[in-house]
């Protein structure tokens, strides 16, 4: 074989083997690319000096319903948060935006939250100056605590808590943006209801009793029951039905089938009305002032039953006068007894 053509085998070979390095090295590259995890290949947060006070405005768009059984009440909330950061000032003409998990935040909370959903996606506007702006709505339920003592007639204090949660206090301060007020709208969804007062303030949220507090920011809205409903579709008719037991005072004792078949009658028109209206009074484990006057009327209807089997015993002994006597002082006595009962419970 002449040299020439030794040459030139040579010079194949080490092309062959150079294009086999490269395409190894590309391989291997192309496979450490594949395997490693999406997590390896994010970018670090970027973080600047935590500011010492975060902004906050809240704004009620709407309150669907209160529930005063299950205390809790599901509203429509928007919220809005800016600070400013140094470390993330560009030299940009326009707002940058950012993942909120990208930059420093106050890792904000709501504590009273039962099951919301947050319909804004969670990102930060970045102005050149270093101005962050963060916007949100969140829907759904909130706890509330509410006593119903005074039901129908009560006044009830809602309230939304803010809280930074990765903070301490005086580590940072959630105040009230003086640029834009928090507040509430006019119109609201619930019908039963009106709202009469509305204040935002800091509220420091303590975790555990004893332990370090946290930074917090409230917006607490009082509202009281409109009790029309209450009066018409349910005190007026028992009203009614206590009143109905009255007519056998004027029934003369005599007739005592008469009497007792009216008490009997009222007994029944009452258990019928008190299942009628179960769901329309809260279920709770005291009595509320509802609950006092049906309780004294269904009282009041069973002591008439009594009375009437009383009077008509004495009319059967032949004490017909008496028996006349007893149901002419109860024919005033029981409704001025029954008109202070009222008095008492709703004025």
């Amino acid at each position: 074989m002449s040299q020439s053509k030794c040459l030139s085998l040579a010079r194949s070979f080490d092309l062959c083997r150079g294009a086999l390095l490269w395409i190894s090295a590309c391989g291997l590259l192309l496979a450490l690319l594949l395997c490693t995890p999406a997590k390896a290949l994010e970018l670090p947060p970027v973080k600047g000096p935590p500011p010492h006070q975060v902004y906050i405005d809240v704004f009620v768009i709407d309150v669907d319903s209160i529930d005063s059984a299950e205390q809790n009440f599901t509203a429509n909330i928007f919220y809005r948060l800016r600070w400013n950061d140094p470390g993330l000032a560009h030299s940009g003409d326009a707002p940058v935006v950012r993942p909120l998990d990208k930059v420093w935040n106050p890792g904000l909370q709501i504590i009273n939250e039962q099951f919301l959903r947050r319909t804004f996606a969670d990102v930060v506007k970045i102005h050149p100056d270093g101005t962050v702006v963060h916007r949100q709505r969140v829907w759904g339920t909130f706890s509330q605590p509410i006593d119903l003592r005074e039901f129908p007639f009560d006044v009830q204090s809602f309230k939304v808590h803010f809280v930074a949660s990765d903070f301490l206090e005086g580590e940072l301060d959630l105040v009230q943006d003086p640029e834009i007020q928090s507040g509430i709208a006019s119109k609201l969804s619930m019908a039963d209801w009106k709202i009469t007062a509305m204040k935002t303030g800091t509220m420091n949220y303590e975790p555990v009793p004893g332990e370090p507090s946290q930074p917090g920011f409230h917006l607490t809205f009082d509202a009281k029951r409109y009790t029309g409903y209450y009066i018409s579709k349910i005190i007026l008719p028992l009203v009614l039905i206590v009143a109905m037991s009255w007519i056998v005072f004027w029934i003369d004792p005599s007739e005592a089938g008469t009497q007792v078949s009216v008490a009997i009658t009222t007994m029944l028109t009452l258990i019928a009305y008190r299942f009628a209206i179960g769901t329309d009074i809260p279920k709770v484990s005291y009595l509320t002032r509802l609950d006092d006057f049906i309780l004294i009327s269904t009282l009041l209807v069973f002591a008439t039953l009594i009375e009437v089997v009383i009077t008509a015993t004495m009319a059967k002994r032949g004490h017909i006068k008496r028996a006349r006597s007893v149901d002419l002082w109860a024919r005033w006595l029981v409704p001025l007894g029954f008109g202070s009962v009222i008095v008492a419970s709703f004025l």
